[in-house]
C-alpha cells in the first residue's frame, strides 16, 4: 500500500540524494543491457558457436589469434587469476596452458600477438591494464615470444614488462592492440563518455616508465576490447553492445583511420562480452563472454 510523504518529515540529506540518482542510473543500464541480452542484432552469414571445454576460464577478459601456430588462440581471465595464457583452438577446446613466472595477474584485460623487432618474431602482449578505481600509477604490459605449443603445461620465465604510465592521469581501460607495421601499442579507455585512445612509441623502454600519449577521442564509451588485423588495415573496437570495424588505408596512421567511418559489424550479444580477435588472416573474427550462472563461456566466430 502506498504511503503520502508527511511535508514534515526529513528530507534525505545530499549525500543519500547523490547515492540514490547513482544507484537509480546504474539499474536503468543494467535493464537495458539484459533487455537487449539474447537478440542478435545484425546476424552474420555463418556464426558457429563453441562452448568452451572447461571451467578454468570463466572469467575470459582478452582474445587473440597466434601467428606461429594455426588455428589456435589466447586467452586469459581478468583480475585475481594467475598470471596464466590460456591456449585454445578454434573449437573453444583447452590445448594448453602458458604460466609467466613470477608475473602477476593484478588485472589483465587484452591480449595481442604483433611481431617484434628487425626479426619481425611474433610475440605475445599481455596487456595488465584494469584499474577500475584510476589510481594505479602505472599499468603494464607484458611481451614474450610465442612458444612452441609441444607440452600442455609452458613455463615461461624471459619475459619483458613494458610499464606504462598516462600522460593525463590514471584511467581504467580493457582494450589494447599492437600496430603491426611499427610496434606502437594503442590503449583504448573504457568508462568516459568519449573514451581515449592512447599510443606508446616504439621503441619503448624496458627499465624506464613509458608515456602513453592521448592520441584522440572515440564517440563511444564502455569499450572492452580492440584488434588489429596482421596486415595493419583492418581495426575492431568492441563495447558492451556493438562492435566497429574501421578500415585504414596503406600508409596511413592508426589515428587517421580510427578519424574515419566505421561499420558496425555482426555481433550476438553476449553477458559480458570483454574479448574480440581476429583470425590469423584478419578475415573472419571471434568474440568470447565471461560466465554466467556459473556456465561456461561460449566462443563464438563470425566468418
Amino acid at each position: 500500500m502506498l504511503k503520502t510523504l508527511d511535508q514534515n518529515a526529513a528530507l534525505p540529506n545530499h549525500a543519500l540524494m547523490e547515492s540514490m540518482k547513482k544507484l537509480t542510473a546504474s539499474m536503468l543500464i543494467m535493464i537495458s543491457l539484459w533487455g537487449l541480452f539474447g537478440c542478435a542484432l545484425v546476424r552474420a552469414p555463418s556464426l558457429n558457436q563453441y562452448t568452451l571445454d572447461t571451467l578454468e576460464l570463466m572469467e575470459a577478459s582478452g582474445l587473440a589469434a597466434s601467428q606461429k601456430s594455426p588455428g589456435i588462440l589466447y586467452t586469459h581471465n581478468d583480475s585475481g587469476d594467475k598470471a596464466t595464457v590460456y591456449v585454445i583452438n578454434s573449437k573453444a577446446m583447452l590445448a594448453a596452458r602458458i604460466n609467466l613466472e613470477g608475473a602477476k595477474n593484478h588485472d589483465w584485460e587484452d591480449i595481442a600477438v604483433a611481431p617484434h623487432g628487425r626479426e619481425k618474431t611474433s610475440c605475445i602482449f599481455v596487456a595488465d591494464i584494469g584499474d577500475n578505481s584510476a589510481k594505479r600509477k602505472f599499468v603494464t604490459v607484458y611481451r614474450f615470444e610465442e612458444p612452441a605449443l609441444l607440452d600442455t603445461l609452458i613455463q615461461v620465465t624471459n619475459y619483458e614488462q613494458i610499464k606504462i604510465e598516462y600522460e593525463d592521469g590514471a584511467r581504467d581501460a580493457e582494450a589494447m592492440f599492437v600496430d603491426p607495421l611499427n610496434g606502437d601499442i594503442y590503449i583504448v579507455s573504457k568508462r568516459e563518455e568519449n573514451v581515449g585512445v592512447y599510443r606508446v612509441a616504439y621503441p619503448y623502454s624496458l627499465q624506464d616508465i613509458n608515456i602513453a600519449t592521448k592520441e584522440m577521442t572515440l564517440p563511444l564509451s564502455y569499450v572492452t576490447a580492440a584488434d588489429i588485423s596482421p596486415d595493419g588495415r583492418k581495426i575492431l573496437i568492441k563495447t558492451y553492445t556493438s562492435i566497429y570495424q574501421y578500415k585504414r588505408k596503406k600508409s596511413q596512421s592508426v589515428v587517421k583511420a580510427l578519424s574515419g567511418k566505421s561499420k558496425q559489424l555482426p555481433y550476438y550479444l553476449e553477458p559480458q562480452g570483454e574479448a574480440v580477435a581476429w583470425d590469423a588472416k584478419g578475415k573472419s573474427y571471434f568474440t568470447i563472454s565471461e560466465s554466467v550462472n556459473d556456465q561456461p563461456p561460449i566462443l563464438y566466430h563470425y566468418r
